[in-house]
């Protein structure tokens, strides 16, 4: 028998890969006891992409072995991932040579796609010690990334005392984001600020993480200078989709 990992909703995963295929174009997951995770760097090492799921927030979660891995190309499992529709559950069956990808809704729908041989490559997580963390709604991070994408190239993080910025920086044009603590529609849900640090990044890596950030319920953003920058996004159960990215210096 197949093992078999079944969600809730298949339209949290239809968003969370993706944004994953955006920045890889193939890779290993692993289910344990413990969970699905699944982490590596892109072809350039610009961005690291680092996902857990435990396996308490799945609706069912039965492996033949005590670690399956499964390799998968980004491009097609998007493509199959695309077709979920609202209020499916998704089931992932694993066997030796296939992946399934079954949508139980209104009807089952079921895809056959080939899995990809691959060597797990997994790297260390990154050791950084940030000097802020920000800790806000995904709708909130996801409108800030929005509104400066059409101007701006980097986006600049900034903190001090109550207070947290976004500045996007365009060749001629710039745009500034402040969030704080004690704004009435609560932007920030915490801020913690060790040194008042600023960093800059390529804003086409937020963008990428978009997609993923329309199912996610909180994005916490965690930097220091001259230090990669880590985006939690953290769903429904406990899940986990974190990117690294590493500064323009």
């Amino acid at each position: 028998m197949a093992s078999h990992i079944r969600f809730q909703d298949a339209r949290t995963w239809r968003y969370i890969v993706a944004s994953m295929e955006k920045v890889l174009e193939e890779g290993v997951f692993v289910a344990s006891s413990e969970g699905l995770s699944f982490r590596a760097l892109d072809p350039s090492r610009v961005v690291m992409i680092d996902l857990f799921y435990p396996s308490d927030a799945m609706l069912d979660y039965e492996l033949e072995e005590q670690e399956v891995e499964f390799g998968v190309s980004f491009d097609t499992l998007v493509k199959v991932l695309r077709r979920a529709r609202k209020d499916d559950e998704l089931e992932i069956r694993v066997s030796d040579a296939f992946i399934d990808i079954v949508f139980l809704g209104r009807g089952t729908r079921r895809f056959r796609i080939p899995q990809i041989s691959l060597t797990v490559e997994k790297p260390p997580e990154p050791k950084i010690g940030f000097t802020v963390t920000a800790r806000m709604l995904a709708t909130v991070f996801r409108e800030a990334v929005k509104t400066l994408e059409p101007i701006a190239d980097t986006i600049r993080l900034m903190a001090s005392g109550e207070k947290f910025v976004m500045r996007g920086i365009g060749d001629i044009e710039s745009a500034e984001l402040e969030f704080s603590m004690s704004m009435d529609r609560q932007s920030l849900l915490d801020l913690v600020v060790e040194s008042e640090d600023k960093a800059d990044y390529s804003l086409e890596y937020f963008s990428q993480m978009l997609q993923a950030a329309q199912a996610a319920e909180t994005a916490t953003i965690k930097y220091a200078e001259d230090a990669p920058v880590r985006v939690d996004l953290e769903y429904v159960g406990g899940g986990r989709l974190t990117f690294y990215v590493s500064p323009t210096l």
